[in-house]
């Protein structure tokens, strides 16, 4: 029964009895209280216990009304709450929210520790923003880019990393925007940038980015620079930086020694293989016989050879001995074995 219609009903049953009390007794009753004396129809009394006991139920219904409207509230809260947690964990963000209510505080704590799975069922999700939220992350995995400036991601939150892939392999230049803004280069995002940007750039857009040069980042640019239908060019101090910079090894001298000859004149390759050699000493010492030995430069090839210890440059050494007795071999597969 609502407040409403309980007082209502009171009022009328109050009447009532002093209608009908009055009706067969309409006299007077003073009540002497210390000081005060009141004097009222009979009638009047016998409601008024009735009125007392009315003001105390009234009381009573009216405290646990605003309990029930304040609990009521906060379970409201605590719902939306949760739904905003859900959404953040769908996306894969992290959140503070807490909550009040003890009915939210276990399933409010085991959601923040889930996340979204792909391809998870969400048919049956009867909220249609968290119905949206799934379907987000689905058409991001699923190589979609999205704006998703709204949800305010972190860039090294994994769905916005995901999105900016998608924008990057359908539009490759996006990756200067990317860079232009990145403070932290060891991020994920600025490095998936500089990734595509040596796929794409010049070699004097590359290095104006201060980022660590592996092997695998200096193999691409070579792939590059040998490429004849691609115009990146790299000057010669900036590669013999890059070896220096990722410590380059015997092979990756050698290697480089063997490619790079397509591209450089004669007079070009033996300056830059001598003077490594001159520097790094043995680890460029296979890389600089392999060039001299490719450009006939036979003599220089046994004056260093001669000069060298019994168990150094064997191959080469087996390679002049089989030269000498008429036989010719490929050169780079002997060098590999």
């Amino acid at each position: 029964m609502g407040i409403k219609r309980y007082v209502l009903l009171s009022i009328v049953y109050m009447l009532a009895i002093g209608l009908y009390v009055y009706s067969f007794n309409g006299d007077k009753y003073t009540l002497d209280l210390y000081a005060l004396s009141v004097n009222l129809p009979i009638a009047i009394w016998i409601v008024v216990p009735t009125f007392i006991l009315f003001l105390a139920s009234i009381s009573h219904l009216a405290f646990y009304s605003f309990k029930d409207f304040f609990y009521n509230r906060a379970l409201q809260k605590d719902y939306d709450t949760f739904i905003n947690v859900s959404k953040s964990r769908i996306i894969g963000e992290e959140s503070n929210l807490k909550f009040k209510t003890k009915w939210f505080k276990t399933p409010g704590q085991v959601i923040k520790i889930f996340g979204y799975m792909k391809k998870a069922d969400i048919q049956n999700l009867e909220n249609e923003e968290l119905k949206q939220y799934c379907q987000l992350v689905d058409d991001i995995q699923n190589g979609k880019y999205e704006d998703i400036k709204k949800y305010k991601l972190s860039s090294e939150n994994e769905l916005f990393i995901q999105n900016e892939k998608n924008k990057l392999k359908d539009e490759p230049k996006y990756c200067y925007s990317i860079l232009k803004n990145c403070k932290n280069l060891d991020s994920k995002l600025c490095k998936l940038a500089y990734n595509e940007l040596v796929s794409i750039g010049t070699f004097s857009e590359i290095k104006k980015y201060d980022f660590h040069i592996d092997k695998a980042i200096f193999r691409r640019m070579m792939e590059r620079y040998l490429d004849e239908e691609d115009d990146f060019d790299i000057d010669i101090n900036s590669i013999e930086k890059m070896l220096e910079q990722f410590n380059a090894n015997s092979e990756d001298y050698l290697e480089l020694a063997q490619e790079i000859k397509v591209k450089l004149d004669p007079d070009a390759l033996i300056k830059l293989f001598r003077k490594l050699y001159n520097e790094k000493g043995q680890l460029a010492a296979n890389a600089y016989l392999y060039t001299l030995y490719e450009l006939q430069m036979i003599d220089k090839v046994r004056e260093i050879l001669d000069n060298s210890d019994e168990d150094e440059f064997l191959k080469f050494k087996t390679l002049l001995f089989l030269r000498d007795h008429g036989k010719t071999i490929d050169t780079v597969k002997f060098l590999k074995v």
